[in-house]
């Protein structure tokens, strides 16, 4: 691995913990700021559940501590590499902020992988329109 490609960012959300938890779980709202494959039912994103989009790509929960953090494996069928040769993975990490809510957002590493500047790349401005979108629901819905 020659250089560590993860991405962080983090943004200040106005809102109950439990108002941001639930935009993060909750796939009426995860649909509002990410993509889902368009057979997921309504299941709420708990520690097992997979969302797999056959034959491109999947992501798994692994950890899910509500109101804290939620940990999402992914794996891309077209890397070379096996599911368990790299932790690359969406966490989301959430701690009171004393007038809100800071959510951290960490995506990668993808230093494991031989385009892995390109997916760095793509997170960066996926987790900045990520946040932005997930603070905007937190913060309108009643």
């Amino acid at each position: 691995m020659d250089q560590i490609l993860t991405v962080k960012d983090q943004i200040q959300i106005e809102a109950p913990l439990s108002k941001v938890w639930e935009v993060l779980v909750a796939p009426k709202y995860i649909r509002q700021w990410d993509d889902l494959p368009s057979g997921f039912d309504d299941y709420y994103l708990e520690p097992g559940r997979v969302i797999e989009w056959t034959g491109i790509t999947r992501l798994t929960v692994t950890e899910s501590e509500p109101n804290e953090l939620l940990k999402l494996s992914l794996y891309v069928d077209k890397w070379e590499l096996p599911p368990a040769a790299c932790d690359i993975a969406y966490t989301y990490r959430l701690s009171d902020a004393g007038e809100g809510v800071l959510l951290e957002i960490e995506i990668g590493d993808f230093g494991v992988l031989e385009d892995g500047q390109t997916y760095y790349n793509s997170s960066l401005e996926f987790a900045q329109t990520a946040l932005e979108k997930i603070k905007n629901l937190a913060e309108n819905r009643l």
